[in-house]
């Protein structure tokens, strides 16, 4: 797990401690039995850490309470208690995660993004019970589903001729991966397109056309690589070196921007 991801739950539990938030909680107090007994959300995150099994039906209640008001309310006191709440759950999937398609940084991203967005879809009018271990597999259901998508997307395939020239004692008929169709899904392409407008305001247009080949149309690099390069296959792959990291870099630049600007303390979970 990485210290940023640390770092992040200790600043989610700081702000769901808040005092501004206590009118929030006040109010929904009146609305919530399960809260009935606590004075502020410092008290419920103290019951909710308390795992002996004689606490598991307040520690349902208080849970299914915090989903509820994540779903119906604005203020991010709710988001950040709920993370905070789950926070030991959050870390023990983020220390479970290995990709070399998704960089670190986005990682700790998309474990606390996914188990917001589980939260905020929960069904709890139709699941009563067992309310955090839906939320726990849900959450690493989906974030396996997106690395294992986002790692097929970057997984490069080759030909017969290039594995028999890397490896010379590679059977003739030894089957060979199949190029994949690339998949645009429309989280990808909502995504893509905010990441692509901003580019296009801050960035040369040289590096606007690799964003739009790589990521909007989903071009694999080593093909981008090979049209702009011909024949020279040493240049080809110092080349192809040279804009993995460009791209990286650019891709990691503005996913902070974006992240910066549509982060306000008033969105809810």
């Amino acid at each position: 797990m990485s210290d940023f991801f640390a770092h992040l739950l200790g600043l989610l539990r700081v702000e769901a401690l808040a005092p501004r938030h206590q009118p929030v909680f006040a109010a929904a107090r009146l609305g919530q039995p399960a809260f009935a007994r606590h004075d502020g959300l410092e008290s419920v995150l103290a019951a909710l850490e308390d795992v002996r099994e004689a606490t598991y039906p307040e520690r349902e209640s208080l849970t299914r309470a915090l989903v509820a008001e994540c779903q119906a309310a604005s203020s991010s006191a709710w988001t950040a208690a709920l993370a905070s709440a789950y926070s030991p759950m959050l870390r023990r999937l983020r220390h479970r995660l290995r990709s070399t398609a998704v960089p670190k940084e986005d990682l700790d991203q998309l474990v606390l993004a996914t188990f917001l967005s589980v939260a905020r879809a929960f069904p709890l009018p139709r699941w009563h019970n067992w309310t955090a271990v839906r939320l726990r597999q849900q959450t690493a259901r989906e974030v396996f589903r997106y690395l294992r998508k986002e790692h097929a997307e970057h997984h490069d395939t080759y030909s017969p001729e290039q594995l028999a020239a890397w490896v010379p004692d590679a059977r003739a008929g030894t089957p060979v991966e199949s190029p994949r169709r690339p998949s645009i899904r429309r989280s990808f392409v909502r995504r893509d397109a905010v990441l692509i407008h901003m580019a296009k305001a801050t960035l040369p247009p040289s590096d606007v056309d690799v964003l739009m080949a790589t990521v909007v149309r989903r071009e694999k690099l080593r093909a981008y690589v090979s049209r702009l390069v011909d024949g020279d296959a040493g240049k080809a792959e110092r080349t192809y070196q040279r804009l993995k990291r460009q791209r990286s870099r650019l891709m990691q630049r503005l996913r902070t921007q974006a992240v910066g600007d549509v982060a306000q303390p008033s969105v809810g979970c």
